[in-house]
C-alpha cells in the first residue's frame, strides 16, 4: 500500500471515529462506554484492515463537554468535530 493510500486510510478513519463520537455522544445522549461499544460493532464490521483500526484505538480521542466538541490529535491529522443544536456535527477547523 502506498503512502499516500495509507494516509487516506488514516484520515477517513480518523474523521469517521469523530464523527461517530460526536453524534453518540452529543445527539444520542449515550455514555463513553456505550459509544465505545458502538463504535467497536461498527468499526471493525465496516473495515477490513484490523491493524488500522487498532491504531485509530490507540490514538483515541479527547471529549470537550462543555463545548460539545471531539478532538482528535495525531501527527499532522488535527480533527475536530463540534455539536450545535442548530447545525448537528459539524468539521471545525
Amino acid at each position: 500500500m502506498s503512502k499516500s493510500l495509507a494516509a487516506d486510510d488514516m484520515l477517513i478513519n480518523l474523521n469517521a471515529t469523530a464523527k461517530h463520537y460526536c453524534t453518540c455522544i452529543f445527539i444520542s445522549n449515550l455514555d463513553i462506554d456505550s459509544c465505545d461499544e458502538a463504535y467497536d460493532r461498527i468499526i471493525y464490521g465496516s473495515i477490513n484492515n484490523n491493524e488500522l483500526v487498532d491504531q485509530v484505538k490507540t490514538i483515541g480521542y479527547e471529549v470537550d463537554l462543555e463545548n460539545n466538541i471531539i478532538l482528535i490529535d495525531y501527527n499532522e491529522y488535527k480533527i475536530s468535530v463540534k455539536f450545535t443544536n442548530e447545525t448537528g456535527c459539524y468539521f471545525t477547523k
